[in-house]
């Protein structure tokens, strides 16, 4: 069995997209003073919330191209 018919690789991903979003909007902003007026700040809360989507079309897509060939 390849290791995508297991959903391993899925999995790891969206652990690492949840670590992710853990450290940059809930440790960050208790972390560090002033956070949010950071220049940096916006772009990497944004990016966090945007990975799950990301994840979804990405991981769905390939879902529905396999169904779609088995058809």
């Amino acid at each position: 069995m390849k290791e995508e018919d297991t959903g391993v690789a899925a999995f790891t991903v969206m652990i690492v997209i949840i670590a992710f979003l853990l450290v940059v909007c809930v440790i960050c902003p208790l972390a560090i003073q002033n956070f949010s007026q950071q220049p940096y700040a916006i772009p990497l809360m944004s990016t966090g919330l945007a990975l799950p989507f990301v994840y979804f079309f990405v991981f769905g897509g390939i879902a529905l191209a396999k169904t779609k060939k088995a058809d």
